[in-house]
C-alpha cells in the first residue's frame, strides 16, 4: 500500500471537528466546556460519552473508550487506519492519491467489496432501466400514479428488473464478477440443473437498500402483477454484507435530521418512509419488515431523544406499534404513538388528506404511551359490556403500575372512570392491589433472578494507576525524556499494557523522530492499547511543574514495586518456616525489613 504522507495524516485530522463527526453519531448536549451524549460503544441510559471540542478528543467514563476523529472512525466503522484516514479526507474535501486495496484488513474483505461494488452495479443498471428504457415504461408510470416524481426516483434510486431471467447476471458476469460469490450474495440463483444462474429479481420496481453510510447492500422489489400466486414484495436474502436486525431503511439520509431535532419517527415499512418524505418529514427510518431488534434501538437511541412511532391502522399495525414501543421503552427512550385511521397506511393517508394532514395532524400529534394502550385496550372491547369494561380496566392498570409519576396515575385513573362509568376511588382501590401483589412477587423473586438493569460503573483508580497514566502522558509528549529514561534502562512499568506500549513507543520515535500522540495511537492496531494511551493523552497535569510529577510518578511506581517483593518474600518466609529452615526465614527477615526501610525513606 502506498504510504498516505504525514503531512496528509495531520491535514485532515486537524480540519476534521471531531464534534461534528461524532454528532453524527450520537446526540450531543454542551455541558460546560465539553460535549456529552450516550456512548456509542455500550449500552447505557445516562450520558457518559464525553467530547472535547478544545482537545479533539473523546472519553467514556463508563467503558474506558477514548480516541480523536481518526480512531472514532476506525472504531464505530471496524475500519483499518486507512480506511479511516480516506473517509475522512472525502468528508473534509482533501484529496488523497493512494491505493488502499492492498491493506491487509482490506483484503480479507475482497469478498465484501465485491458484494458492494456488485450491488451498486446492480442498483445503477435497475435506476437506468426504469428511467431510460420502453421496459421499464409500465413501471415508471404507475410510480408517478403513486406520486413519486423523478426526484424522489433519484433519490431513492428506485430502478426497474428485466422478465428476462438472467439480464443482470449476464451483465455480471461481462464485469468480471464470479456468479457464485453473486448468489451468496442474494443477486442469483443457480439453476436446478447447475448448468448456469439466473435473477433473483425479475418483473419488478427496485428498491435498493442502503447501509448506515448509504452503500446499497440488498433489494426489495415489487411486483406490479395482481396475482396472488406471487408475493407482492420480494426480499434479498440475509447475505455477509445484510442483516435486518442490524439495517434501519434511510437511516443515511435521516441522520442529520434526527440529531437537529432530537426526534426520530419509525416506520415498519421502508414505503412509509419514502411518503413520509413527500410530505416533507426527512428524519423518518424503517425496519426491515416488522422485526425491530435492539441493535436498531441502541442505535436510534444514540441520536435521537425522542422516537414517534407510526404503524400501519389495521390490528397488525397496532400490534407492531404496541411492541415496538414496548421495546422502546425498556432501552429508556420517550416513546410517542402517531395513529391512523383504520387499516390507512401512511400513502394511503397522504393520498386521501394530503401532505400537510399527514405531517401535522398524524405525525405533529402523537399520542403519549399510556394513551395509547388505552386505545389500545378499548378498540377490541365493548364497554357496554361487563366482562370487557373488567378486562378494559385490568389492561391499562397492569400497565399503569409500571409508571413512576403520581400525577400521571391520577390522570389516567380519571380517564379510565370517564371512559367506564366506574368510580374512580374503585378503581384506585383496583389499582392499589395490583401495586401490592406486584410488590409481593418482586418481593419473592428468587436473588439469582435477575431484577435489576446492568450498570456500567468506573472501575476506582488506584495511586499507582494514576501514577503510571500521568508517567505515560509525559512519555508521550517529550521525547527527549523517553530517550533519558530509556537509556537508564530502568523498569518503569507494573502493568503489561502499559510496558508494551512503552515498547511501541520506542519503535515510534525511532521511525517519525517527534512527539505525536494522535499518529501514535492511530499506528496501534490493539484497540485496548490505544484507550489506554489516549487516556494518558487526556490527563490533567500541572505544565509548571512537569519534572516534580515525573519524579513522583516513578517514585510512586518504584515503591509499589518494592511492595510487591516485599509480599512475595513474606510468603517465601512462611515456606521457610513451614520446613523448618529458620536460617532462611531469618535471611528473608532482615530483607523485608530493609525493603520496608526504602520505601518509607
Amino acid at each position: 500500500m502506498t504510504r498516505i504522507p504525514e503531512e496528509t495524516i495531520e491535514a485532515i485530522r486537524s480540519k476534521t471537528d471531531i464534534v461534528d463527526l461524532v454528532g453524527e453519531y450520537v446526540q450531543l448536549t454542551k455541558r460546560g466546556k465539553n460535549w456529552f451524549g450516550l456512548c456509542p460503544f455500550h449500552g447505557e441510559n445516562s450520558p457518559s460519552f464525553s467530547v472535547s471540542e478544545d482537545k479533539q478528543l473523546f472519553h467514556c467514563f463508563g467503558c474506558g473508550a477514548s480516541g480523536n476523529a481518526i480512531t472514532f472512525v476506525m472504531d464505530i466503522e471496524n475500519s483499518p487506519f486507512a480506511e479511516a484516514v480516506v473517509k475522512l479526507a472525502a468528508r473534509t474535501g482533501i484529496e488523497i492519491d493512494v491505493d488502499i486495496q492492498n491493506d491487509s484488513a482490506t483484503n480479507s474483505r475482497n469478498e465484501f467489496k465485491q458484494m458492494f461494488e456488485a450491488h451498486a452495479l446492480a442498483s445503477n443498471f435497475y435506476n437506468h432501466l426504469l428511467l431510460n428504457t420502453v421496459e421499464g415504461e409500465e413501471a415508471l408510470q404507475y410510480l408517478e400514479k403513486r406520486g413519486f416524481t423523478r426526484d424522489s426516483i433519484e433519490k431513492y434510486e428506485i430502478g426497474w428488473s428485466l422478465d428476462n431471467s438472467s439480464a443482470l447476471a449476464d451483465l455480471l458476469k461481462r464485469k468480471g464478477f464470479d456468479l457464485k460469490d453473486m448468489e451468496r450474495a442474494g443477486l442469483c440463483i443457480m439453476k436446478d440443473d447447475g448448468t448456469g444462474f439466473f435473477d433473483r429479481f425479475r418483473g419488478r420496481i427496485m428498491f435498493p437498500l442502503q447501509d448506515d453510510n448509504g452503500a446499497v447492500i440488498a433489494f426489495s422489489g415489487r411486483t406490479l402483477s395482481d396475482s396472488k400466486q406471487e408475493a407482492k414484495y420480494l426480499n434479498s436474502p440475509e447475505t455477509p454484507i445484510f442483516e435486518k436486525s442490524r439495517i434501519l431503511y434511510n437511516f443515511h439520509n435521516a441522520r442529520l435530521n434526527v440529531r437537529k431535532t432530537g426526534k426520530v419517527i419509525l416506520f415498519e415499512g421502508f414505503m412509509d418512509t419514502i411518503s413520509a418524505n413527500r410530505a416533507d418529514i426527512l428524519n423518518s427510518v424503517a425496519v426491515m419488515g416488522t422485526s425491530l431488534s435492539d441493535t436498531h434501538l441502541l442505535k436510534l437511541k444514540r441520536i435521537a431523544k425522542e422516537v414517534i412511532i407510526c404503524c400501519d391502522g389495521d390490528n397488525a399495525g397496532w400490534e407492531a406499534a404496541k411492541r415496538f414501543a414496548v421495546m422502546a421503552i425498556k432501552k429508556g427512550m420517550d416513546v410517542q404513538i402517531a395513529l391512523l385511521p383504520e387499516k390507512m397506511d401512511p400513502d394511503d393517508y397522504i393520498s386521501e388528506y394530503g401532505a400537510d394532514a399527514f405531517r401535522n395532524k398524524i405525525i405533529g400529534n402523537p399520542h403519549p404511551y399510556m394513551s395509547f394502550i388505552m386505545a389500545y385496550a378499548k378498540r377490541s372491547k365493548n364497554l357496554s359490556n361487563q366482562n370487557d369494561v373488567l378486562q378494559f380496566i385490568h389492561e391499562v392498570l397492569e400497565e399503569l403500575t409500571e409508571r413512576t409519576s403520581p400525577v400521571e396515575r391520577d390522570m389516567y385513573i380519571r380517564m379510565i372512570s370517564d371512559e367506564t362509568g366506574i368510580s374512580k376511588d374503585a378503581i384506585n382501590q383496583q389499582f392499589l392491589k395490583m401495586i401490592g401483589k406486584q410488590a409481593k412477587q418482586i418481593k419473592l423473586r428468587p436473588q439469582n433472578e435477575s431484577t435489576t438493569q446492568t450498570v456500567v460503573s468506573n472501575k476506582k483508580v488506584t495511586g499507582t494507576e494514576r501514577a503510571e497514566r500521568l508517567l505515560l502522558f509525559h512519555l508521550l509528549n517529550d521525547g527527549a525524556l523517553f530517550d533519558r529514561l530509556q537509556e537508564e534502562r530502568r523498569e518503569l512499568f507494573i502493568r503489561d499494557d502499559y510496558s508494551a506500549i512503552f515498547v511501541r513507543l520506542a519503535g515510534f520515535y525511532e521511525e517519525h523522530g517527534s512527539p505525536d500522540f494522535h499518529r501514535f495511537a492511530e499506528s496501534l492496531e490493539d484497540r485496548e492499547l490505544r484507550k489506554i494511551v489516549l487516556e494518558a493523552a487526556m490527563v490533567e497535569r500541572d505544565p509548571e511543574h512537569a519534572e516534580e510529577e515525573i519524579d513522583d510518578c516513578i517514585s510512586h511506581i518504584e515503591k509499589f514495586r518494592v511492595r510487591i517483593k516485599i509480599e512475595e518474600k513474606i510468603l517465601e518466609s512462611k515456606e521457610a518456616e513451614k520446613v523448618n529452615d529458620h536460617t532462611r526465614a531469618l535471611e528473608l527477615a532482615r530483607e523485608i525489613i530493609q525493603l520496608r526501610k526504602s520505601v518509607r525513606a
